[in-house]
């Protein structure tokens, strides 16, 4: 269902502008306007259910419009697979140096970013490139590896048919660091990573099964990891919807389609995984989630060497994910105190 995502991140958009509620009428409703209204509520129920599952299981591949060719950088189309046998569709965009940026991006975004200012995926932040993020990284020195992670972009859907925000897609990040060890163009390269809302989640799970592929990993850049009940509990009253009434159904469809629990993505749970030096960043007043659950991946943090960035006057999340593409000068500063 390609439009799904579009309807949610829409109905969220104009639900907060309308203030979510229809004023109360002072006179008393009658039988016929209590049944009226409970079928509407039944509806707009329904509507948000099948968004947010669509939304959290089974996102649309969002089109590939722009390649770093078309922002004079030299790159290679490669190929990777995962343990569980998902052949990964990637770019690899060399630099003269021995320094490599992982990106990994956000759902239901690609390598490229995510097409916005289209009809068909529409969003108030509108297009989201990542291209000159990276070429403002590859200007600075640094060679750049991103890839879509399964169901997603170039990349095939899992077997199932279901993404799992995190929960299978670690299994990306742990491929791009073995290719990064053994690839011979990128093996000896310093690391570092760019992980994004999705990515943010999946490289946090990698971290946790595999804390020994991250021994290595210079610093990391972490944008918007997300908790999914929050995130859910949100939409659903956004929309209009009673979240009180239908988290239980929602968690019981969730677990029987994906086979994982909502509270898998609580990020708190992997936070002390996290070793290497992390740069947290968040839009403030991001109206599709509560931020104080980034504010406490923050606060729970062990590593000394931390860092918060709370992006201003936006209330969409998406304005994250283009901000170091027009704004890269704190992203090149943190990851060349921590690689050069």
């Amino acid at each position: 269902m390609k439009t799904i995502i579009t309807a949610i991140i829409m109905m969220l958009f104009v639900f907060a502008l309308q203030g979510c509620k229809n004023e109360k009428k002072a006179n008393t409703p009658t039988e016929k306007q209590i049944n009226t209204n409970d079928m509407a509520q039944t509806k707009i129920n329904e509507q948000a259910m099948e968004a947010l599952m669509a939304g959290t299981s089974y996102p649309p591949h969002a089109p590939i419009l722009k390649t770093p060719a078309d922002y004079g950088l030299e790159y290679e189309e490669i190929t990777f697979s995962t343990e569980d046998g998902v052949e990964l569709a990637g770019w690899f965009i060399p630099a003269d140096s021995d320094r490599l940026i992982i990106s990994n991006h956000f759902s239901p975004g690609n390598k490229y970013g995510y097409p916005g200012h289209i009809k068909e995926f529409e969003n108030p932040a509108g297009e989201i490139n990542a291209i000159p993020r990276y070429k403002a990284l590859h200007d600075a020195g640094y060679s750049v590896l991103t890839y879509d992670n399964r169901g997603h972009g170039e990349s095939p859907d899992d077997k199932d048919g279901t993404i799992g925000l995190g929960q299978k897609e670690w299994q990306e990040v742990v491929a791009s660091l073995e290719l990064a060890k053994t690839d011979e163009r990128m093996a000896g390269k310093k690391v570092g990573m760019f992980n994004v809302c999705m990515g943010a989640n999946c490289a946090m799970v990698a971290m946790e099964k595999r804390p020994d592929l991250f021994e290595d990993v210079k610093a990391q850049m972490l944008l918007q990891p997300f908790n999914m009940r929050v995130m859910v509990d949100k939409g659903f009253g956004l929309m209009g919807a009673d979240a009180k009434t239908l988290m239980p159904e929602f968690e019981k469809r969730y677990t029987e389609k994906t086979g994982f629990d909502i509270d898998d993505h609580d990020m708190t749970k992997y936070v002390d995984a996290i070793k290497m030096p992390t740069f947290v960043v968040q839009v403030r007043n991001d109206f599709m989630t509560d931020v104080q659950v980034v504010q406490d991946v923050y606060d729970a943090l062990k590593v000394e060497d931390k860092k918060m960035f709370w992006i201003e006057d936006t209330p969409y999340r998406f304005d994250a994910y283009k901000y170091f593409s027009d704004h890269p000068e704190m992203m090149l500063e943190w990851f060349d105190g921590h690689m050069k």
